[in-house]
């Protein structure tokens, strides 16, 4: 975002001088440091150029324009100047794959059987290893680890 950022600063005080501005320092530094940031994020760094400064300060003919009259005229300007897009181009796509022969969808079937059958095995030898489920309360000395009481109090007695 910020590597046209002095460019726009420039721009934009240079667009102070075209429009012949008569304000404090003050207030020219703080409508900078509101504009500066949002014209770089609406507009890419080829749309500052000393055309787009002359085709801005031309029609601010009362003097430094508020953003949104500087954003619409930027905006018109580059709208005509923009690069053009370059189209996309379609992937390549693979051609069809043949239907799967009776020996492949037996070998894919015979797999599967393997595999859930070694699921189902190792599911039920993991259940009756596992303890049963409930409550499991953690002892005075873990809790004070792991969350102490103020002032240093402990729940275990030492």
């Amino acid at each position: 975002m910020t590597d046209h950022l002095p460019a726009v600063r420039k721009w934009c005080q240079s667009l102070g001088v075209l429009s012949a501005v008569n304000t404090t320092d003050e207030d020219a530094a703080s409508k900078l440091a509101v504009y500066v940031p949002l014209l770089v994020q609406r507009f890419p760094y080829a749309a500052f150029t000393a055309e787009s400064l002359e085709y801005v300060a031309a029609r601010a003919v009362k003097g430094f324009p508020t953003y949104g009259e500087l954003a619409q005229w930027l905006g018109e300007w580059w709208k005509d100047r923009r690069p053009p897009l370059t189209p996309l181009v379609p992937p390549d796509i693979p051609p069809r794959r043949p239907d799967a022969t009776d020996e492949e969808r037996a070998y894919v079937s015979a797999r599967v059987a393997e595999i859930t059958a070694h699921l189902s095995a190792s599911r039920a030898a993991s259940a009756s290893e596992r303890p049963p489920a409930g409550a499991c309360p953690l002892s005075p000395g873990v809790l004070d680890q792991i969350n102490p009481l103020p002032n240093g109090r402990k729940r275990a007695v030492a």
